[in-house]
């Protein structure tokens, strides 16, 4: 098995500058990464840029006895391709980073071996798909496959990250190495900011040969270190990628919000918490909107603060209220530009993740100008994926048939029939790609209030509807009406992700562990749906809920309960 081991590292890295010459085990971090990489006797080069920052990097590694190649800073692809160019076409390049050092001799022996006898052209890890912390982590090409990749690969992005042509092209297959220990994706063992770094100090502490050292045994260690989270929420894959269970909701931390809300508005210092917890245990996925007022603001500053590259941002477009109904073309695609650039702004990050229209009907409104505009603003690099936020089944229908739209976000709870009698959820079964978010699950957190607090809706004999779904909690064993609701909607096949707002961290723990909890079987969820039919339409949405509606931050319009 001809192969080599290329590991890319620069000390240019904007989270944790000088990371690769940081100290692990008394040895600079890349040093470090590279001898457990060749502990078996593999082919290693350090590949890291000609730019006068990396000098030093150069030099250290050198003076380790490391074979070093420099190539472009920010063209990686090229880097790698001309650091294999002596190697046949059949051989295999592995690619590991400097900041991820628990990789082993063995780990890339086995990886190489499983790509060679499966004949493929690629293989690699892929958190939190294989079950490994995030951070031990390796890819495996044929040096074909990089040749083909550094002819046809041109954007940016392609380039920078080496191998998103490659696994376009020619698949991903996934490597899960035997005998690893499973269920660990909820532990972190890269090295992208201080806190990861102090971390892998603590595991490495405790290591008397570094280098030799088996990966599983470095996991073992990793397992043990107090304040690590000891689960994660569990994810599904849609389109290849994996998608946390739970988005948070951040409608709260920007405003007084939701109809049972006891505590008000969050602290910053009880946001950043929230955020904290969710990211810990895998839920690094967030909904938000500029209507939420200070929600962004606040969601970005966390985020850029403390785990920039680890989360998620779901946002949502300006409602372009002080646009009048016959504005100008020029005028309407200058809102929209001002909305995501706030957006952008406020999150601290371009492309946004996820822009969704926040009112369907914006989708043709001055003569289709917006959706134009918003899709001219991700060709141009803005926006990475677009969405809508619908609040009728037939809108989500139209939305489903565009080719356009990544993600569809509903009003969807245990009480709501429509989706189901409408046929989205068969249509969104087909449309397995799309990634679906169920907001509105507890009602504003109704479903899960005493049946005294329903009479705020003003629905009549609402009370009664309280007391049904209680009674079915019990009868179906569940911990708690919450832990119903939860299940219920969990259950749906078709959906990928339940949008929460919590109003503090133990709510917030609390709620995450109840998608440890299983979902309804389909024989449960068809007595919940017999049991609870024919909830009327005052109850199911908020915007009619009269006086309670003014917390909605469509005005009471529609609802966006999160």
């Amino acid at each position: 098995m001809k192969f080599r081991v290329i590991i890319q590292s620069r000390t240019s890295s904007v989270r944790l500058p000088g990371k690769a010459l940081m100290p692990l085990a008394g040895l600079p971090t890349a040093v470090l990464c590279a001898l457990r990489a060749r502990n078996r006797g593999a082919d290693v080069v350090l590949a890291t840029s000609t730019d006068p920052t990396d000098d030093r990097l150069a030099g250290v590694a050198k003076d380790a006895g490391l074979h070093v190649f420099r190539g472009p800073l920010d063209d990686v692809l090229a880097r790698y391709f001309h650091a294999a160019n002596d190697l046949p076409p059949g051989a295999v390049v592995v690619r590991l980073t400097a900041d991820n050092p628990f990789p082993d001799g063995a780990f890339v022996e086995t990886l190489v071996k499983n790509l060679y006898e499966r004949g493929l052209e690629y293989m690699g890890t892929c958190s939190p798909l294989d079950g490994l912390p995030y951070g031990l982590s390796a890819e495996a090409f044929t040096v074909k496959a990089l040749r083909e990749a550094q002819k046809a690969a041109s954007t940016a992005f392609d380039r920078e990250h080496v191998t998103p042509w490659i696994i376009r092209e020619k698949g991903r297959a996934l490597y899960e190495p035997p005998g690893s220990p499973h269920h660990l994706a909820h532990l972190r063992c890269t090295m992208d900011d201080l806190s990861d770094y102090q971390r892998l100090s603590k595991v490495f502490d405790k290591v008397a040969d570094p280098v030799e050292l088996p990966w599983a045994e470095l996991c073992v260690i990793l397992q043990g270190l107090r304040g690590e989270p000891s689960w994660r929420v569990p994810f599904r894959v849609r389109g290849g990628e994996a998608h946390s269970e739970l988005t948070l909701g951040t409608a709260q931390l920007g405003m007084e919000y939701g109809i049972v809300n006891a505590l008000g508005k969050p602290s910053f210092k009880e946001a950043r918490a929230m955020v904290r917890s969710a990211v810990a245990h895998g839920a690094g996925s967030f909904d938000t909107a500029r209507e939420y007022q200070e929600a962004e603001k606040t969601l970005g500053k966390i985020i850029k603060e403390e785990f920039p590259g680890r989360c998620t941002v779901v946002t949502k477009l300006g409602l372009l209220k002080s646009l009048p109904f016959n504005a100008a073309a020029p005028t309407v695609a200058d809102a929209v530009d001002a909305s995501v650039l706030a957006s952008c702004l406020n999150l601290a990050r371009k492309p946004l993740d996820y822009l969704l229209l926040h009112d369907w009907s914006h989708r043709g409104a001055f003569g289709g100008v917006v959706w134009k505009r918003l899709l001219e603003l991700k060709r141009e690099g803005a926006i990475a994926r677009l969405g809508a936020s619908v609040y009728e089944p037939g809108e989500a229908l139209e939305a489903l048939n565009d080719p356009d739209v990544a993600l569809i976000q509903i009003p969807f709870n245990i009480l709501d029939r429509r989706w189901k009698d409408s046929g989205f959820t068969e249509k969104a079964k087909k449309r397995s790609a799309v990634v679906i978010h169920a907001r509105s699950v507890l009602l504003q957190g109704l479903l899960a209030a005493p049946p005294k607090a329903w009479s705020a809706t003003g629905v009549k004999d609402a009370g009664a509807w309280a007391k049904k779904v209680g009674a079915l909690a019990k009868a179906l064993e569940r911990k708690s009406v919450l832990d119903l609701c939860i299940a219920y909607v969990r259950a749906q096949p078709w959906l990928t992700s339940l949008v929460l707002g919590m109003e503090s961290e133990k709510q917030l723990e609390e709620n995450m562990r109840l998608f440890l909890e299983p979902a309804l079987t389909a024989a449960e969820c068809g007595r919940c749906e017999r049991e609870l039919s024919g909830a009327p339409e005052k109850l199911l949405n908020p915007g009619l809920w009269g006086p309670a509606a003014a917390r909605e931050p469509r005005h009471g319009q529609k609802s966006t309960a999160a």
